[in-house]
């Protein structure tokens, strides 16, 4: 996050889900979203299957937003010609940006822009190490579809909630 967003938000950069972290109070809009912070985001980020980056307040570890970040696959059919290309007709590796929630009384300070803007960074600083070109970002909603649409623009024509988002 950038020194504006922290700013805005508050709070401090990004970071990985602790242990000591206050989750049990988060409340987005989305159910789906809320329910899954609480009930599942610690199960997910101890296995590995997922990392939970969270913000919090300066002052407290109470959860305010989040988005849950890990490896995925598309197939050649669905990747957009920048990825294709040189890859013949095989699954493509992904970083997949599978969950993302702001807390109803944090809406409108950018929390979410900066947190879509945090995990393109991260997928463009590792993606040369683990050869990860893209950034699937699966929106729930068309408002979050058309939030997302102004730092991914490059959708998948098969799945109109789908972008893909280049790092390289």
């Amino acid at each position: 996050m950038t020194a504006k967003s922290t700013d805005a938000a508050k709070g401090r950069p990004p970071r990985l889900l602790k242990p000591s972290d206050v989750i049990d109070d988060f409340e987005c809009r989305s159910t789906e979203q809320t329910a899954w912070l609480r009930f599942r985001a610690r199960q997910a980020h101890a296995a590995g299957t997922a990392k939970v980056m969270v913000v919090t307040p300066a002052d407290n570890d109470a959860v305010v937003a989040y988005y849950a970040w890990s490896m995925a696959t598309i197939s050649a059919e669905d990747a957009p010609t920048r990825v294709r290309k040189g890859a013949g007709r095989y699954p493509q590796p992904v970083a997949l940006l599978a969950r993302l929630g702001v807390a109803i009384e944090h809406e409108g300070r950018g929390l979410g822009v900066a947190l879509l803007a945090d995990v393109i960074s991260r997928t463009a600083q590792l993606g040369a190490r683990i050869c990860c070109r893209e950034l699937l970002v699966h929106a729930e909603t068309p408002h979050a579809r058309d939030c997302t649409a102004i730092s991914c623009p490059s959708s998948s024509s098969h799945r109109p909630t789908t972008f893909i988002s280049s790092s390289s």
